[in-house]
């Protein structure tokens, strides 16, 4: 399906790479509008529960839409409202399973930042009458961590194997920004933020790994195989697999018991004196292991032991017999010996698997898939029986990894892009793949979205309109097949949800938070119309005044205003937008369908919005920022190729090795023209804006002045142009 990758095939290390079209995969998006959805699990009766970052518990019916709050977590967070804090950057509702007899019991398990204590902690809960009972909570484990000083990476991901072992992922929780993108081993007084020997080196520290238990009605016990036995000095023993960076989505094979993960890496984009470049890895682990971080990377490439007080590379780690040194050892020195990645890939082309492209990287990976003539659905085919999938959250992509015996690679191929960051992945028993996809910021999403995917069956889905007239619902559905369409309608009230009709229309008679008409063809596809009937919650308003309450502005103009509202007026930015009068206004600044093309295609919004900070700055702020200065045109150019960092915060920016010279000409082109007609002022709450001193209005056009703040609405006022 993949058009934008290179057909081509080639053999290296007995491992058969290849690039071609894979059958045609049809999906349907079950619900959207999600808020930073994390992790996603099954549900016996076909339902599903999804979690939130920032504390929220859903549970979705994929057969009607209905999406039901049943609970919210008090979680420590990143916020709206303090979008910009250096506090809690990965914090929150992180990971989330159901027990293997919950259609008995009622019991799930989560995985939190704790709301008040410097831990994140692993509990099982129960659900009452649908709902999240907070008073069942039963602690299984507390992790001490870090929120301080940028540190990340937490992992969280949760499932059982087959046997009823339960798997739990852990970040370092370091900080990568102060190590050039290598390996963060800083033993120096007050960098304990950036030292990822103190926790993922460590074997007496539970960060930085993957660990197994055996869930009790009073808390756990240890099962047998994990890496260090019980008793033994200097260990935990809850610990299955260490040395992981940030092992953020976690899978077993159903079959095999074979534990897969994705490990993010570090952002090195060229090898140094230090260590090797950056690579993200799909791991497998067939027993209990090290798996190197941070001293060794994909195929065990080493790591220098760095003086981070000279800056001089030291010892170079030896994979067969590696040490941990730091001061902040509490576990062995002597380490196990470290295991090689499965796959592996860095920023640019991989020479070993040239099928995974170049771009941004954030690996996941699992479930495996195996064929099943029974089942319903078979998103691949019998050849493909015994394949890994494994996908990318800042690619977009999925491949297939053909399994063969004992579990080694046997083939590597695409199967989709052009996802919106794929978060987490299940498959469903009647063999349905369920897509949890995080949405197109990196945070404080509102359109994150769940998608089910299965090999097409050249039935087309139907469509659904929903008009209103007062309490009267009137839907229009089509088939594009021309089957013949059926139409229900349901009603959420609190948890649950009402049959309240069926046919093209319904008259509502009682209170509900949502009515959705649902269509159905003849061969069980579905569309959904979904009607909200209470007003969405929204953040306190923002007011702008603009003094004498001019009825035209002109350009070079200077506008005194007024805002009100904010607590604290040192975020406030106010803008002022020149809009000619093409009646196709979006809202705000953007780029031309092509321009857009292009960065999407490149990934660039994986990272960037136009105007929204993301993880990386809004490429209106770049181009406020270098506005009038042409000459910075060049070295931006040159900056997208060789990467870089400090500008806009300490998140560094990858080479994009993607981007050809000419595209990135292009590309920093339309990002600087974002700034024409275009006025700020920052940091106050009242003085004089000076409108754009370039440009003449045209008959119709208008200006947007605008006032915003993290955690508030935005105020918007237009004045026509003189």
């Amino acid at each position: 399906m993949s058009s934008s990758l290179t057909l081509r095939s080639v053999l290296l290390s007995g491992l058969a790479i290849t690039c071609t079209p894979a059958a045609e995969i049809q999906s349907t998006t079950i619900v959207d509008n999600l808020r930073d959805p994390m992790e996603i699990t099954l549900v016996p009766n076909g339902d599903i529960i999804v979690i939130e970052r920032e504390g929220r518990v859903l549970r979705v019916r994929p057969s009607t839409g209905g999406v039901f709050e049943i609970g919210e977590v008090p979680v420590t967070a990143l916020r709206e409202a303090d979008r910009n804090s250096p506090w809690a950057r990965e914090d929150g509702l992180l990971g989330v399973t159901l027990d293997p007899a919950f259609a008995k019991n009622r019991r799930l398990y989560l995985y939190y930042s704790h709301p008040k204590e410097m831990l994140n902690r692993l509990s099982r809960f129960e659900l009452k009458d649908g709902k999240l009972d907070l008073s069942s909570e039963k602690v299984l484990l507390d992790i001490p961590t870090d929120r301080r000083d940028r540190v990340c990476h937490h992992g969280g991901s949760l499932t059982f194997s087959p046997d009823g072992l339960l798997y739990l992922s852990t970040g370092d929780n370091t900080n990568p920004f102060e190590s050039d993108g290598f390996a963060p081993m800083d033993d120096r007084d007050g960098h304990e933020h950036a030292d990822s020997m103190r926790s993922a080196g460590n074997t007496n520290d539970l960060r930085g790994k993957i660990l197994r238990i055996k869930p009790t009605e009073n808390g756990y016990e240890i099962p047998k195989g994990n890496l260090f036995p019980p008793g033994t000095a200097k260990t935990r023993p809850e610990i299955y697999v260490m040395g992981c960076r940030n092992p953020f989505r976690i899978s077993i094979d159903p079959k095999t018991r074979v534990l897969y993960w994705g490990e993010v890496g570090p952002d090195a984009g060229n090898e140094g004196s230090k260590g090797p470049r950056g690579h993200d890895e799909v791991n497998q682990a067939k027993q209990a292991g090290n798996f190197g971080w941070p001293f060794v990377i994909a195929d065990n490439k080493p790591y220098a032991i760095v003086d981070f007080n000279t800056g001089k590379p030291g010892e170079i780690t030896d994979p067969a017999k590696p040490k941990n040194p730091s001061i902040r050892n509490t576990g062995l020195v002597d380490l196990p010996p470290a295991q090689k990645a499965f796959i592996w890939y860095p920023y640019a082309d991989s020479p070993e698997f040239p099928v995974m492209g170049s771009g941004g990287r954030n690996a996941m990976a699992g479930p495996v898939f195996y064929y099943d003539a029974r089942r319903k659905f078979n998103l691949l085919g019998k050849e493909d029986d015994h394949s890994l999938l494994t996908y990318d959250w800042a690619r977009s992509k999925m491949w297939k990894a053909k399994l063969g015996r004992e579990e080694k690679l046997e083939k590597l191929e695409p199967v989709m892009d052009k996802l919106k960051h794929p978060m987490d992945l299940e498959m469903a028993a009647d063999g349905t793949l369920w897509l949890l996809e995080y949405g197109g910021d990196w945070y404080f999403n509102k359109d994150g979205r769940i998608r089910s995917f299965h090999a097409a069956d050249g039935n087309q889905p139907p469509t659904i309109t929903v008009a209103t007239s007062g309490t009267t619902y009137t839907a229009t559905a089509s088939d594009p097949d021309n089957d013949r369409v059926t139409i229900e309608w349901w009603l959420t009230q609190g948890v649950n949800e009402t049959k309240v009709g069926t046919g093209t229309s319904v008259t509502l008679t009682s209170s509900g938070s949502e009515l959705r008409a649902v269509a159905t063809d003849a061969k069980g596809a579905i569309a959904i119309a979904r009607v909200p009937l209470e007003a969405e919650k929204t953040l306190p308003p923002l007011t702008l005044d603009l003094t004498g309450k001019p009825d035209k502005l002109g350009f070079d103009e200077e506008v005194p205003f007024t805002v009100k509202g904010a607590a604290d007026p040192s975020k406030i930015v106010v803008r002022a937008r020149y809009i000619p009068p093409t009646g196709h206004d979006a809202g705000g600044p953007q780029f031309s369908s092509d321009i857009e093309k292009l960065v999407t295609s490149r990934q660039c919004f994986a990272c960037h919005q136009v105007d929204k900070t993301s993880v990386g700055p809004a490429y209106l702020d770049v181009a406020m920022k270098y506005r009038g200065k042409p000459d910075e045109a060049a070295r931006l150019q040159a900056k997208v190729k060789t990467g870089g960092g400090g500008v806009w915060g300490e998140v560094p920016m990858p080479p994009q090795v993607a981007v050809s010279d000419a595209e990135g000409e292009t590309i920093i082109r339309a990002i600087l023209a974002l700034a024409q007609g275009m006025a700020e002022t920052r940091g106050t709450d009242s003085g004089k804006l000076h409108l754009s001193p370039v440009g003449s209005a045209q008959p119709g056009g208008a200006w947007e002045i605008t006032a915003e703040a993290a955690g508030y609405t935005a105020a918007r006022t237009r004045v026509p142009a003189k």
